[in-house]
C-alpha cells in the first residue's frame, strides 16, 4: 500500500515548481527581445501602443502557444519554451488591457484575443 502522504507530496511540489519556474521567467522577460523572434510581427506591431496591435501579439503568442502544445510528448518539446510563451502571453495579455482601459472602443478586440481559456495553468489567485 502506498503512503497517501507522499502521493500528496508529488502533485504539490510540481505545482510550487511550476509556479516559481513562472514567477522566475516573468521576472526575465525582455519584451522587446521575445517578442522580435517572432517572424509574423513586424517591429511596428511590437512598437506600437494600440489595443489593435495587442490583440495582433496575443494572436500570434497563442499561434505559438498551440503550435507548442502540439508538440508535447514529441522530442522536439522544449518546456522551457512552453513556459517562456504562457509568462509572455500573461504579460502581453495585461498590457493589452491596459491599453484598453486608455482606449475603451477598442477593448472587445483585446478581450476577445486575450481570453484566458485554455491557455491557462495553474490556479485562479
Amino acid at each position: 500500500m502506498r503512503n497517501s502522504l507522499s502521493s500528496d507530496r508529488l502533485p504539490a511540489a510540481a505545482r510550487e515548481s511550476l509556479h516559481s519556474a513562472l514567477r522566475a521567467k516573468a521576472e526575465a522577460y525582455r519584451r522587446e527581445e521575445f517578442l522580435r523572434s517572432f517572424h509574423r510581427l513586424p517591429r511596428s506591431v511590437i512598437a506600437a501602443e494600440t489595443p489593435q496591435a495587442a490583440a495582433v501579439v496575443l494572436k500570434e503568442l497563442e499561434r505559438a502557444l498551440r503550435a507548442e502544445r502540439a508538440r508535447a510528448g514529441h522530442w522536439s518539446y522544449d518546456l522551457s519554451r512552453h513556459i517562456a510563451l504562457l509568462v509572455a502571453h500573461r504579460a502581453e495579455r495585461a498590457r493589452a488591457l491596459r491599453l484598453a482601459r486608455v482606449a475603451p472602443g477598442d477593448a472587445r478586440a483585446v478581450v476577445k484575443a486575450g481570453a484566458p481559456g485554455p491557455l491557462f495553468v495553474g490556479r485562479r489567485d
